[in-house]
Order: structure tokens, then C-alpha cells, then sequence
């Protein structure tokens, strides 16, 4: 795999991070010790995970990345797209705290895997292609400027 501009790192390995929680619930990694525990903490991860670095990244992505490449490259269908499925995340995450069920964790699985692979595989590929290097270096810039006011922790 090629080596991923320097701008869009950050985002890279919060997408890393989000696809080990897809895996490890798609697989369901330590669910031997039992369904119950398994599906809490899972549950407990997945918002966990949504605190510390999702909403952060999607807040990132859609006030940073997304408008800068708009600006920079023209409309594209893709946010769109992405935009969609950052608010249907939103709403399965909100969905867990009351309806706290395995069909919804492999909902948000799924849906979380296809996202991350769709912007690496297209969003980041365009950047890459088309971004102009002076405005790749100055969006890699502001992203990890917010990336650091908005998930401080990671």
C-alpha cells in the first residue's frame, strides 16, 4: 500500500482505530467469556470510542477536509455520500444508549467499515491525485490543529 500524504495521516490512523472496534466486533473477539459481558463491554467501547475519537474525526472531516477539498477540487458526490453516513453513525451510536443491542453493534460494524474503506480507498485518493501540494500542506495543517482541540487524548 502506498504511503498516505502526510496531511490526511492523522485521519489515517483514526481510521485504524476504528476499524480494530469493527473487527473485534464483527469477529467477536472475547465473546467465549460469555454474551452478556461480551455485549457490554462492547457496548461500552463503541461509545467509549465514539467520545474519544469519532465525533472528533467526523467533526474534523466535515469542517476541515471535506469544505477544503470542495473549495479546492469542485462538488464532490463522494462527501455527500459521506456526510450521510457520518450522521447514520451518529444516530446508531445515539441508538446503542437506549437500545443497547447486538444488531445495532453490527450495524455500526459494518457501516463503520465500509465508511473507513471508502475514504481511504476514494476520498483520500482524490486528495491525493488532485489537492494541489501548497493546499494539501496547509489542510494537513488545520487537521491537526483541530484534531488536537478536539480529541485531545489520542
Amino acid at each position: 500500500m502506498p504511503r498516505r500524504h502526510d496531511s490526511l495521516i492523522p485521519l489515517s490512523h483514526q481510521h485504524q482505530h476504528a476499524l480494530a472496534l469493527a473487527v473485534i466486533i464483527r469477529r467477536r473477539f472475547g465473546v467465549e467469556n460469555g454474551e452478556d459481558a461480551w455485549l457490554e463491554e462492547m457496548l461500552a467501547k463503541a461509545q467509549n470510542a465514539y467520545r474519544a475519537e469519532l465525533a472528533g474525526h467526523f467533526e474534523v472531516e466535515e469542517s476541515v477536509l471535506f469544505p477544503e477539498m470542495e473549495r479546492n477540487l469542485g462538488k464532490l458526490d463522494l462527501v455527500a455520500e459521506l456526510l450521510v453516513v457520518h450522521q447514520k453513525l451518529h444516530v446508531i451510536i445515539k441508538g446503542l444508549e437506549t437500545n443497547p443491542a447486538l444488531s445495532g453493534l453490527d450495524e455500526l460494524s459494518a457501516l463503520l467499515e465500509a465508511h473507513v474503506h471508502k475514504e481511504e480507498r476514494r476520498l483520500f485518493a482524490e486528495f491525493e491525485a488532485r489537492m494541489p501540494a501548497d493546499e494539501a500542506l496547509k489542510i494537513g495543517r488545520e487537521i491537526d490543529a483541530r484534531l488536537k482541540k478536539v480529541c485531545p487524548g489520542i
